[in-house]
């Protein structure tokens, strides 16, 4: 029966806009908080427990990025100092305008490396799912050492949810983080279309068979929209133009994504709600409920987030909690799709 594969593709597709999605926020996030968890070193003997090398070797390796690395990294917390051509010894960064100043002037001998007893966390070698990774790949290591050295928004953080450190989009602003990032929300955008489009197949093979009477197609024509947004907001992302105009316009683009993906998860769930005397074969009537109550909050959170962000003057923090946790929040209506539909295996 055409009815129950298009059930099956409506559970299909809505499971996959679930997860998606999902997927492509939080592997950014993991990639992101696990480069500021970790440092590159130079690529020194870090198992002696003192290293000293001239200063005119040191400049050699820490000139040049490409021998840095991850995975050769000290297991405890160093002391670095700088040895002075009179043997005056520095300690880095206590004496950091005096060291800069010998440096010009071309008055440094050597480096001096001490290991101290606490352990380093920074040290890849520390978190065994990192450096187990890391260590089977030199071409990933080198390429994530590029991304950490070019860009600088990479910062230590705990979790976004809770705290608020880092936006979404911060996390998947450097390569090869957002070509993931890229990929998989315009794959979510086109599942979500998919989502849509066999909805209003389901719902108009209904009405042909008479099951249905005159339903509103509004809800396709809403979620269309959102899937468009959601493709140009991921395009831009990462494109940076020192302008007002474009910096409003990619704000606009989101909260029309947002706008229209609320409507067509509301419009949808009060057609499934009209009709669900006629549809009480193929739907779970808890998890309409659930819908139910679930669009109605979403709804309210909309709004107040609107109107804070609009007429309020909240902490940069609480912009991103608001952002990680509706995102997330919004796809569980994909999942409760998933639930929803019933297939008749008779």
């Amino acid at each position: 029966m055409k009815s129950t594969k298009l059930l099956k593709r409506i559970k299909s597709y809505a499971f996959a806009s679930f997860l998606v999605p999902l997927i492509a926020v939080n592997s950014c996030l993991f990639i992101y908080k696990s480069l500021g968890d970790i440092s590159f070193y130079p690529n020194f003997n870090w198992n002696k427990e003192e290293i000293e090398i001239t200063f005119n070797d040191y400049k050699l390796i820490v000139n040049k990025p490409e021998t840095f690395t991850f995975t050769n990294c000290p297991i405890y917390k160093i002391d670095e100092y700088f040895i002075a051509i009179d043997n005056q010894i520095l300690q880095y960064p206590a004496h950091t305008s005096l060291i800069t100043n010998l440096k010009a002037n071309n008055k440094i001998k050597s480096v001096f490396f001490k290991f101290r007893k606490d352990r380093n966390d920074y040290c890849v070698k520390n978190h065994p799912f990192l450096y187990s990774v890391l260590k089977k790949s030199r071409f990933l290591e080198a390429m994530l050492i590029r991304s950490k050295i070019n860009y600088e928004g990479i910062t230590k953080i705990k979790n976004p949810y809770f705290y608020g450190e880092v936006s979404i989009s911060r996390t998947a602003r450097f390569f090869p983080v957002t070509f993931i990032f890229k990929t998989l929300i315009i794959l979510s955008a086109f599942l979500l279309f998919l989502f849509w489009k066999n909805n209003l197949d389901l719902l108009s093979n209904l009405k042909n068979k008479n099951i249905l009477f005159k339903f509103s197609k509004k809800f396709f024509y809403f979620g269309v929209f959102s899937c468009i947004f959601l493709i140009l907001h991921a395009t831009l992302l990462g494109i940076d133009f020192d302008s007002k105009l474009f910096d409003k316009m990619r704000r606009l683009i989101i909260i029309l994504f947002i706008f229209f993906e609320v409507c067509a998860q509301i419009l949808l769930t009060k057609n499934l709600f009209v009709f669900k005397e006629e549809l009480k074969k193929y739907i779970n009537p808890l998890i309409l409920k659930t819908k139910i109550i679930f669009v109605t909050i979403v709804f309210f959170i909309t709004f107040a987030a609107f109107i804070i962000l609009t007429f309020g003057d909240p902490s940069t923090a609480f912009k991103h909690i608001l952002e990680w946790n509706y995102f997330t929040f919004l796809l569980l209506f994909y999942l409760l799709s998933t639930l929803f539909w019933k297939i008749d295996k008779t």
